[in-house]
């Protein structure tokens, strides 16, 4: 099964193919925060992924600095804590 784009479909894919397409989302979405900032959902997504991941040392410098990000954000600074809870990162 091949998908549009002309790759395989997540289902096709091995377990290492798998967590190799997940590990590149997640790096495409840190560049993209590193870049260009984000809605804090976007740093949340990150936090939790990188903490599901295993990589809890880095998800927790990323919370890190998007509690700078959005200082004085109360609403913000919950969902950040929220997501390094459901990832592991506290």
């Amino acid at each position: 099964n091949e998908s549009a784009g002309g790759g395989k479909s997540a289902s096709d894919m091995s377990e290492a193919e798998r967590a190799a397409m997940i590990e590149g989302m997640v790096e495409g979405l840190a560049a993209r925060l590193a870049d260009e900032g984000g809605p804090v959902e976007d740093w949340a997504r990150l936090i939790r992924a990188l903490g599901v991941l295993g990589q809890t040392e880095r998800a927790s410098a990323i919370r890190t600095e998007a509690r700078e990000v959005f200082v004085g954000d109360a609403d913000a600074q919950a969902l950040l804590d929220d997501a390094a809870a459901a990832g592991g990162a506290n």
